[in-house]
């Protein structure tokens, strides 16, 4: 009958969601045992110019700050996701040095952090061809000055 095959292809469609959203859970990296100071200083040392020599001479306080968080783990996992999945508008900016840079702290400071996925060929082209910075990859990356800033700031006494 249709109501049988009806819930029959709605249990499967659910059930299909529910694994991809566990799968989601499984993959998000928990930035709790990481040196938290060392990737401080790392992001003092070269993350920050990095990012400043992207922005090119933009004020990032000209973009709204619309991500926040409430600890460092949860500033580690904000700038991980805005920095390896940035969203429609922006190419990836996983080949910028930046984010080179973060991938290798977040590997070497954070125990069982696995680097991130960056397309060589990707990166290649891009050093290639510069492409054009879009304004929604300088808000992008004006986001994560303001993540990082939080990070070493905020948290001081933790």
């Amino acid at each position: 009958t249709f109501p049988d095959a009806l819930l029959f292809v709605l249990s499967a469609f659910f059930r299909k969601i529910f694994i991809l959203q566990l799968v989601g859970l499984v993959l998000t990296y928990n930035f709790t045992n990481c040196d938290f100071e060392k990737i401080k200083q790392k992001y003092q040392k070269t993350i920050y110019d990095d990012l400043k020599e992207y922005m090119n001479g933009t004020r990032s306080t000209q973009f709204n700050s619309t991500v926040s968080c409430n600890n460092r783990a949860d500033c580690l996992a904000a700038i991980e996701r805005l920095t390896f999945r940035p969203p429609r508008g922006c190419a990836s900016l996983a080949g910028e040095a930046f984010a080179l840079r973060t991938d290798a702290t977040f590997t070497l400071q954070c125990p069982g952090y696995s680097s991130a996925q960056i397309h060589n060929t990707q990166a290649a082209k891009k050093r290639k061809k510069r492409e054009v910075t879009t304004n929604k990859c300088l808000e992008q990356v004006s986001q994560l000055l303001g993540l990082w800033g939080r990070f070493c700031r905020t948290f001081r006494k933790q």
